[in-house]
């Protein structure tokens, strides 16, 4: 691994010094809780993907220009995009150029993203981790100059964005509609109704951009009036559960590997979406349940390998669902990880009288939590 602090313009010179040594492995561009991955194969770029909102994109860039593709299954290689495209392409559901509009695609967004960052630290991992003999789409790979055009025009974005004075938002943030119309709304353009559907905190900037076919400057432009005037808030969401991950992806014939089955169960959405997002990639399917109570018929019908359970609800305690739980035959032996932020002594003392199996702290930190289910359950995929 060779790692060094470098600058955008570095960034430039760096894919440049890649595609010159032909270079084979992964580039990891970091800068705080940011982190983009490019992928080489003898210096062509693979894919290039984020840290963040990386399904989201990849979504809505198979939308965006094959929306028929099916998007919902993956490899268990990395990048996961990529061998999903290579895949339809030997089966001739794509052909080469139509992959990489995608790849060009999620390749924009993510060095739009990236050259918002004037400072990042850059690792380089040499791994000969494609070869001509497990890929029969080496065609979709993009060229120096390919990659080259993808980057002037992110930067020209990224001026444009900076010019209009845009660079205090974020496009991964969602509008939602405040209030019908600004204080002052004389000046401003109205909402086209096709619009409302889209400012309900549910799609990025990025989301309504792609949807409207429209420059993410114009779309943030235009809404910008609006959010000067507080009648549309911008709100963080979630990225979206990763695709299905599957071993091989389906050919027409095969079928689905069975995946562990693993019960969260907390009053909070957000709880159990992190999960999902931290524990379907590694192969398990989260099944989220809010209402403990009412939820008991989920956990019977699911029978999980593993169950996930707060301490702390409105209507029960993790204490008192543990504990009947354990009386219940069907979930005499499945383990219960109590997920909480009271860890003391004594809350671990009574949850162990409850019949809690182990313990992992809010909010959970994604390696450790598949280490402790990967102890309960096994280690089912080879981890990216």
């Amino acid at each position: 691994m060779i790692s060094t602090t470098i600058g955008y313009a570095n960034t430039a010179r760096t894919l440049a010094s890649l595609s010159q040594q032909r270079a084979t492995g992964e580039l990891t561009l970091s800068s705080g809780d940011r982190q983009w991955k490019l992928y080489f194969f003898h210096g062509r770029l693979v894919y290039g993907t984020g840290s963040l909102h990386r399904v989201r994109r990849w979504y809505r860039a198979v939308k965006q220009h094959h929306p028929h593709l099916n998007a919902d299954c993956v490899s268990q290689e990395e990048p996961w995009e990529y061998h999903l495209l290579s895949h339809h392409v030997a089966q001739n559901q794509l052909n080469a150029a139509q992959a990489q509009t995608v790849i060009k695609s999620s390749l924009e967004e993510v060095l739009f993203s990236l050259v918002s960052n004037p400072v990042m630290t850059s690792d380089w991992y040499s791994m000969q981790r494609f070869s001509l003999k497990d890929n029969a789409a080496l065609s979709l790979l993009l060229s120096s100059s390919q990659v080259e055009q993808v980057l002037q025009r992110s930067q020209a974005l990224w001026k444009q964005w900076k010019a209009l004075e845009l660079d205090a938002l974020s496009p991964y943030r969602a509008p939602i509609l405040r209030q019908a119309a600004p204080t002052d709304s004389s000046s401003i353009s109205p909402l086209p109704d096709k619009l409302n559907p889209f400012l309900t905190g549910q799609h990025t900037l990025w989301d309504i951009a792609a949807h409207a076919q429209r420059p993410i400057t114009v779309v943030t432009q235009f809404l910008l009036p609006w959010l000067q005037q507080g009648a549309i808030a911008l709100e963080e969401i979630p990225d979206l559960p990763p695709p299905l991950r599957q071993v091989h992806c389906p050919t027409g014939t095969g079928g689905k590997k069975k995946r562990p089955v693993i019960a969260c169960i907390d009053d909070s959405p957000t709880v159990g979406q992190v999960l999902a997002a931290i524990l379907e990639p590694a192969g398990y399917r989260v099944v989220n349940i809010q209402d403990p109570l009412s939820g008991i018929a989920t956990l019977v019908k699911h029978k999980p390998d593993l169950i996930f359970l707060d301490l702390v609800m409105p209507d029960t305690s993790g204490y008192n669902l543990c504990n009947f739980l354990r009386k219940t035959p069907t979930f005499q032996n499945t383990p219960i990880i109590i997920l909480t932020s009271q860890d003391g002594i004594l809350d671990r003392t009574r949850a162990r009288l409850a019949g809690a199996t182990d313990f992992l702290t809010k909010p959970p930190e994604p390696q450790t939590m598949i280490n402790l289910v990967q102890s309960h359950l096994g280690s089912i995929l080879p981890l990216n």
